[in-house]
């Protein structure tokens, strides 16, 4: 089982690890700070040993990274892991902002909507409703809402009960997830600009861009 350090301070950068096994192109380490894709996350970006991660992701309790060059490494290697911090701080801010803006669309829409899609990017994340009104109406208070919310700041916590992991913003809504996430809403920062299309009859999506 990889020890999952991004589950223990998703602030770590670098860490060093050892090379447990090797599968045709993807490493298994004995723990790792390499988020893998799940969730609606996409997997973190970085080198080991200075080579490029392509691809990260989760057999069981096991995590592979994806080398370019796996002909550099043999089991037994001690490494060490960097990530690419920007990307994933992007990361962190989108997410905990979709779990922001989960909460606010409770506050503001009125009646009750439900969440049939999600996604996200370094730049962008993205919910699909079920919800009857167009939503642009309550667009301005969405992002009034949301800012006044970052302004105010508020930690994220998380925990686990049994092998589900909980996160809740304040005293809002408790949301199962497993991705990374910023200690307090603080660090999201505003929102830059929230997009609402149609995908046909009582069916939206949402879009959402930080600023910064």
């Amino acid at each position: 089982m990889t020890r999952k350090l991004y589950y223990e301070d998703a602030y770590m950068k670098e860490a060093k690890a050892k090379v447990l096994e090797i599968r045709e192109n993807a490493l298994l380490l004995d723990q790792t700070i390499f988020y893998p894709t799940g969730g609606g996350q996409p997997h973190d970006r970085g080198t080991i040993n200075g080579v490029e991660v392509l691809d990260v992701y989760k057999e069981g309790e096991n995590v592979w990274h994806v080398v370019a060059e796996p002909e550099r490494f043999k089991p037994g290697d001690e490494v060490e892991l960097k990530i690419d911090w920007d990307y994933r701080y992007r990361l962190m801010r989108i997410h905990s902002a979709m779990h922001l803006l989960e909460h606010v669309l409770n506050e503001v829409l009125p009646g009750k909507w439900e969440l049939y899609g999600s996604g996200m990017s370094a730049e962008k994340g993205r919910y699909d409703i079920l919800y009857q009104e167009n939503v642009n109406q309550y667009k301005e208070k969405m992002i009034e809402t949301f800012n006044r919310y970052v302004d105010e700041g508020g930690e994220m916590r998380i925990w686990w009960e049994g092998k589900t992991r909980y996160t809740q913003i304040r005293d809002f809504e408790v949301i199962p997830c497993g991705g990374t996430h910023v200690r307090d809403i603080k660090e999201i920062g505003h929102l830059k600009k929230l997009k609402r299309s149609s995908l046909g009859k009582g069916k939206q999506r949402l879009e959402l861009w930080l600023e910064g």
